[in-house]
C-alpha cells in the first residue's frame, strides 16, 4: 500500500503548484515482437555440441557433455524411483539418497568437490561439482561410493533426517493428498514423517539401496572438457578394449573401473532383465502416466473433496489441481505461460514431468473469525446475490475462485505474453549461470522436455521458440480447455486442510461444487 499512497501524495502536491494539464494517454501495445528479438530470445539455450552417448559394461547409460576449455566438472547421477516397490518408496528412498550424499560429501577433503542432492519427480539426482582436472579422480570416488558397504552411511542418513525433520505443514499435507488423488496412489508415498523413518529396519534400507542404485536403470551425465572418443552416437557397449580409444588413458581406466566395480547383484525391480532398450527417457519415465480423475469442480461428476487436519496450529488452505498432457513443445509452452501469468495474482505452481504436467492452485483460508469483506473503493460491503454464502470466509473464497475463472478467460496482449516468456527464459539461463554454468542441470531439464533421446540436446531451444511463438488466442483456448473451472475437461482434484470448527461454512459451500459470483451489473 506504500507505493500507491506515495503516488497519490506526489500527484496532489504537483497539482497544487501547477496548471491543470490534460491526462496522459495510456497506450496498450498488442503487436508481435520483431524477428530479431524473437531470434535472440529463442537462442536462450546452451550451444550444445552433439553429446557422446555410451552404455558401460554394467548397463550404466552415460551422456558425456564435452565443452572445450571449461574449468569445471559436473557429474550428475540420475536414479529413477518410479519402479521401486511400495516398501522402498518414501522414507527408504529418501534415506538412501541422503546416504549417497553423505558418502559423496566425504570425498570433498581429498578432491575439493561439492556434492548436492536434487529431488525431482520420479527420480533423485546426486551431483558432484569440481574442477575438470579431477574428472578421473571423481569417477574413481564415485566407484568407491557405489561399490562400498552402505551400512554406516544408511544409519548416519537416517539419524540426520530425524534430526532435521520438522512436522508436516499444511502445504505438504495438501500436496501429498492431491498427488495421490491424481495418481491413484497413497499419500504416504509422497511424504516422509518421523514415524516412517523410525520404523525402518536395516534389511529394508539395504534392499532399497540395491534397488535405487541399480546401474541398469541409472543415467550418469558428465560435463567436462575431456572428451570420450566414441565411434558413433549410437548405443556402444564400452568393454575395456574399446575404452582405450578415450582421449585420456587414466580417464578410460577410471570409467572401466566404475563399470567393473559398480554392478547390481540382486534383481529387485519389476521386469528388469537387462534386455530393455538403454535410453534415458525409457529409464526415467514411468510406463504409465497419471490418468485423468474424470471429475469436475463445478458440475457432475464432482471430484470428491479430501479434507485433512492441519498440523498443530497450521494455516488452513484449499489446494486444487490437475494433471495436464504436455507431450510437445507447444503444450508445455502454453502451460508455462498460463502458470506465470496466474502467478502474478495467485499462488500457482507447475511441475513439468515428461509428457504430463501438474498444475496446482493454493488458496489460503484465514482461520478464526475472518473480518467482513469491504469494498476498498466505497468502504461498504460488496453487492450480494440471492445465493451468496453468509460466511465471510466462504464469500472471500468464492470471490477468489471467480477471479481465477475470469483470469483464465481474459485475453492477454501479445506484448504481455512476450514479456512473460522473456522473463521466464532469461531467469532459467541466469540460474544456470549463477550455478557455475552447470550443463548437467540444464540437461536434466531437457530430459523432461524431449520425446526421445535424440531430441534432448535441442529440447531447450525448441521450447524457447515455442514460448515466443504463442499467441493470445492460443493461450485463451488452452486455458478454457484445461483451467476454466466451469468448462474445462474433467481431471480435477482438490484438498481442504483445516480444522472443522473453522471451515464448516467452506465445507458446506464446496460440498455442492464451486459456484461463482454473478457478473457485475451493466
Amino acid at each position: 500500500m506504500l507505493a500507491p499512497s506515495l503516488g497519490l501524495l506526489l500527484a496532489a502536491l504537483a497539482s497544487a503548484g501547477c496548471r491543470k494539464r490534460e491526462p496522459s494517454k495510456v497506450e496498450i501495445f498488442d503487436e508481435a515482437a520483431t524477428p530479431a528479438e524473437t531470434e535472440a530470445l529463442g537462442s536462450l539455450a546452451p550451444p550444445w555440441p552433439a553429446p557422446e552417448r555410451v552404455v558401460l559394461a554394467n548397463g550404466l547409460l552415460v551422456h558425456w557433455l564435452h565443452e572445450v576449455d571449461t574449468p569445471a566438472l559436473h557429474l550428475r547421477l540420475i536414479l529413477p524411483t518410479h519402479d521401486l516397490k511400495a516398501a522402498h518408496q518414501g522414507a527408504p528412498a529418501l534415506t538412501v539418497a541422503r546416504a549417497l550424499l553423505l558418502e559423496l560429501e566425504a570425498l570433498s577433503p581429498r578432491l575439493a568437490v561439492r556434492a548436492e542432492l536434487d529431488l525431482r519427480v520420479d527420480r533423485v539426482e546426486l551431483v558432484v561439482h569440481g574442477v575438470a582436472g579431477e574428472t578421473t579422480a571423481a569417477l574413481a570416488g564415485l566407484a568407491d561410493v557405489l561399490a562400498g558397504d552402505p551400512t554406516r552411511a544408511l544409519g548416519a542418513a537416517r539419524q540426520a533426517l530425524l534430526a532435521e525433520l520438522r512436522p508436516l505443514d499444511a502445504e505438504t499435507l495438501a500436496a501429498s493428498e492431491l498427488v495421490a488423488a491424481l495418481n491413484g496412489g497413497k499419500p504416504e508415498r509422497e511424504r516422509v514423517d518421523r514415524a516412517a523413518l523410525q520404523a525402518l529396519d536395516e534389511a529394508v534400507l539395504q534392499d532399497a539401496w540395491r534397488a535405487l542404485t541399480d546401474p541398469r536403470e541409472a543415467l550418469l551425465v558428465v560435463h567436462t572438457r575431456t572428451r570420450l572418443a566414441v565411434a558413433s552416437l549410437a548405443d556402444a557397449s564400452l568393454a575395456d578394449a574399446s575404452l582405450a580409444d578415450a582421449t585420456d588413458a587414466s580417464l578410460a581406466a577410471a570409467t572401466a573401473d566404475l563399470a567393473q566395480r559398480w554392478r547390481q547383484k540382486v534383481t529387485l525391480l519389476p521386469g528388469n532383465d537387462g534386455r530393455s532398450e538403454p535410453t534415458a527417457l525409457r529409464r526415467l519415465r514411468p510406463g504409465k502416466p497419471p490418468g485423468s480423475t474424470g471429475k469436475h469442480l463445478s458440475k457432475a461428476p464432482l471430484a470428491p473433496l479430501r479434507r485433512v487436519d492441519p498440523p498443530g496450529r497450521g494455516r488452513a488452505l484449499l489446494m486444487i489441481g490437475r494433471a495436464i498432457p504436455t507431450g510437445n513443445a507447444r503444450e508445455r509452452s502454453l502451460a508455462r505461460l498460463a502458470q506465470r501469468r496466474l502467478q502474478e495474482q495467485f499462488d500457482a505452481r507447475l511441475v513439468v514431468a515428461g509428457p504430463w504436467s501438474l498444475l496446482t492452485l493454493q488458496l489460503p483460508l484465514g482461520g478464526g473469525k475472518p473480518q467482513p469483506l469491504q469494498d476498498l473503493l466505497e468502504g461498504t460491503d460488496p453487492p450480494k446475490d440471492a445465493d451468496a454464502p453468509p460466511d465471510p470466509l466462504t464469500r472471500r473464497l468464492r470471490r477468489d475462485l471467480t477471479a481465477i475463472r475470469s483470469f483464465t478467460r481474459g485475453r492477454p496482449t501479445t506484448q504481455d505474453l512476450f514479456q512473460v516468456a522473456q522473463l521466464w527464459l532469461g531467469a532459467r539461463m541466469v540460474a544456470a549461470s549463477v550455478a557455475g554454468e552447470d550443463w548437467s542441470a540444464l540437461w536434466s531439464d531437457s530430459l523432461d522436455l524431449a520425446n526421445d533421446d535424440g531430441e534432448i540436446a535441442a529440447a531447450l531451444a525448441r521450447d524457447a521458440q515455442a514460448m515466443l511463438a504463442a499467441t493470445p488466442e492460443q493461450l485463451v483456448a488452452w486455458q478454457q480447455r484445461w483451467l476454466d473451472l466451469s468448462t474445462s475437461e474433467p481431471g480435477w482434484a482438490w484438498v481442504l486442510v483445516g480444522k472443522d470448527a473453522d471451515l464448516l461454512g467452506v465445507q458446506a459451500f464446496l460440498a455442492k461444487g464451486v459456484s461463482f459470483d454473478p457478473p457485475p451489473a451493466e
